[in-house]
């Protein structure tokens, strides 16, 4: 499994090449994800997956699901400047991150988060984004809920006021963290 001295290789998944057969985070869910529905989604242009893989292996370690998305202001406790008539601003919607649980605890979800982070300064610089957006699960419960949504906190997300479990970084944050 990964350690510090493992290189690792962020890639847009491709089904035919990657190794997700024992694919494995814990979280059915999300292992459900990888195996039935992101080769469609992806294949449909509704999502974009990429893989955390070893240097020179086929194994998936972790993934990200990102796609485009729309949010009403509404939602916001204070709407931004030169916000459209419409009330909707551009996102970058974060539909999962998950790590094969033989590679937890090394970093590997922060690293595929930062990823994410890369990609949506690339989308807002070419299209447009305000904020990456995200709905934390509530798989396992209360407990696991709380974990996941204190780890997106840590990383610099805040809830909405509205709805708990939907978190937002805005991208001057995440160009902050990027060009550290």
């Amino acid at each position: 499994m990964p350690n510090d001295d493992t290189p690792l290789r962020i890639e847009r998944w491709d089904p035919d090449r990657h190794d997700r057969s024992g694919f494995d985070c814990g979280v059915q869910r999300l292992d459900n994800y990888l195996a039935l529905s992101a080769r469609r989604q992806q294949r449909d242009d509704m999502t974009r997956v990429h893989v955390a893989v070893e240097e020179g292996q086929t194994r998936i370690l972790g993934y990200s699901a990102i796609n485009m998305g729309m949010m009403n202001v509404a939602e916001l406790a204070s709407p931004p400047r030169a916000t459209p008539s419409h009330g909707e601003i551009p996102v970058l919607f974060l539909g999962q991150i998950a790590v094969d649980r033989r590679a937890q605890g090394c970093g590997l979800g922060g690293i595929l988060l930062h990823h994410v982070f890369e990609k949506a300064c690339v989308i807002a610089a070419d299209v447009g984004c305000r904020a990456v957006l995200l709905d934390v699960m509530s798989d396992g419960g209360p407990e696991a809920f709380q974990r996941r949504k204190d780890w997106y906190v840590a990383f610099g997300f805040r809830s909405f006021a509205s709805r708990p479990s939907r978190l937002f970084m805005t991208l001057r944050q995440i160009r902050q963290i990027v060009q550290r």
